[in-house]
């Protein structure tokens, strides 16, 4: 194996742990924030469901913000 093809094997496992970091993250975050709040003020499942919203959201936001330099690298290699 050359060098260049050790370091882009090492840049896409690092890439795929960062996409999964940013997947899981602030989901299961934001889920467990709702819980709390939903457990405190007795109002099941309603900040559930809005920790889930907005942790979906901002999932949206670091993947494509993650993904967007790799796609214009590759549309100027193209």
């Amino acid at each position: 194996m050359t060098k260049k093809s050790n370091f882009k094997t090492f840049y896409a496992i690092s890439l795929a742990w960062q996409l999964g970091f940013f997947i899981v993250a602030p989901i299961s975050g934001f889920l467990y924030l709702g819980l709390l709040v939903d457990n405190y003020l007795s109002t099941k499942p309603i900040f559930l469901l809005i920790g889930m919203l907005i942790g979906i959201i901002i999932t949206i936001y670091e993947v494509y913000h993650l993904l967007i330099p790799l796609i214009k690298d590759g549309e100027k290699n193209a």
